[in-house]
């Protein structure tokens, strides 16, 4: 797994999926009637239910870790582990933790008619920009200030480009 994902999420959202995968080798999955039962192996008692639909691939543990941070949970992971799954599902490698790839820079450059993609697209950059440098204020600073730099050179556009009309001239002046 670990492989697989370091080629696709950004540093940051690397190390946290990491943090969860040295955890696993600590718990133990057993299979009861609707799903897997995941503990740390000196506990007797409790753990967390992780329900894994293998024909729709999705998986959904009652921590709720993934719903939360959008990283699966060790709980998760033990049950793709148990069941030989040596890849991450792309359902669980959400856009925002992941590196901008080739795929990603022509969305943002395509029709118009994929407007709310390439808006959804902008909105996980710029967040995953935030979560990244936002751990030190040097980072922040510079981040802030060069997003500053690009916003000012967008508003300095003409209307009609402002308003889609010319996509590609502001494509080749960037």
């Amino acid at each position: 797994m670990e492989s697989h994902i370091t080629t696709i999420l950004t540093p940051f959202s690397f190390s946290k999926l990491q943090e969860q995968l040295v955890l696993v080798a600590h718990y133990a999955s057993f299979s009861i009637e609707d799903g897997f039962l995941v503990r740390h192996h000196t506990k007797v008692e409790g753990g967390q239910k992780v329900y894994w639909a293998l024909q729709e691939g999705i998986i959904s543990c009652n921590c709720h870790q993934f719903e939360f941070t959008g990283i699966l949970s060790k709980h998760s992971i033990k049950v793709f582990s148990t069941g030989n799954c040596f890849k991450i599902p792309n359902r669980y490698l959400l856009i925002r933790w992941c590196r901008i790839n080739m795929s990603s820079s022509k969305l943002l450059q395509s029709a118009p008619n994929d407007h709310v993609k390439r808006v959804k697209l902008l909105q996980n950059m710029v967040s995953s920009l935030i979560v990244e440098y936002a751990k030190f204020k040097k980072w922040l600073d510079i981040a802030t200030e060069q997003v500053s730099i690009f916003s000012s050179r967008i508003r300095e556009q003409p209307i009609a480009l402002q308003r889609g009309r010319d996509i590609s001239s502001i494509n080749s002046n960037l």
